[in-house]
């Protein structure tokens, strides 16, 4: 397969700065939109940031969700498996359902630990793991779908991996912001 197979060719970063950037721009003023309605707020309540520092805010929404969970996951899910996909006889269908399929098997484990971290989650789906895996894989699958998409529209991986760069960092470093609104002793001023 050629680099323009998998998505990766250079041809294709014009259209995905494009694509990408807008529909990451509507992620993040939604996900802005959350943070300012408190109902909507309650969502980004999330345990496993309560003790992230600054330090550890900054490595992990610069350097591990772009490099280690967005790069890897947007070259495999939306680069390599579909053009794999795209070369074999089968309906035009197949890449798309299949890698979003397995996109969203991929994100078993995440969704076990989530399970019982989050309030606003548990509240929607239940405390067990059983409902909370069935949301994390469904929704996952159909975000899959929708990267996928943006894979087809931006010809190529750039514009998914935009918005999945929004998506996984924005919400850290909300969750980030909301956890340490919280947590912040008595008498000190909102931050």
């Amino acid at each position: 397969m050629s680099r323009d197979d998998v998505g990766l060719g250079t041809a294709a970063v014009p259209a995905g700065l494009r694509t990408g950037g807008v529909a990451a721009a509507v992620v993040s003023g939604a996900q802005l939109c959350a943070l300012a309605l408190p109902r909507l707020r309650d969502a980004y309540d999330d345990d496993r940031v309560a003790v992230a520092g600054i330090g550890e805010l900054l490595w992990t929404a610069a350097v591990r969700i772009p490099v280690g969970t967005v790069l890897t996951e947007e070259v495999v899910f939306r680069g390599v498996l579909p053009g794999l996909l795209a070369t074999m006889p089968g309906p035009r269908w197949r890449p798309a359902v299949v890698s979003a399929g397995l996109f969203g098997l991929w994100h078993v484990l995440p969704a076990l630990r989530l399970a019982g971290d989050n309030p606003a989650l548990a509240s929607l789906v239940g405390r067990g793991r059983l409902p909370t895996v069935v949301a994390g894989v469904s929704g996952t699958f159909l975000v899959g779908l929708a990267l996928h998409a943006l894979r087809v529209r931006g010809r190529g991986v750039l514009a998914p991996i935009l918005v999945h760069l929004a998506t996984n960092s924005g919400c850290y470093l909300i969750s980030w912001l909301v956890r340490r609104r919280r947590t912040r002793p008595e008498g000190l001023p909102p931050t």
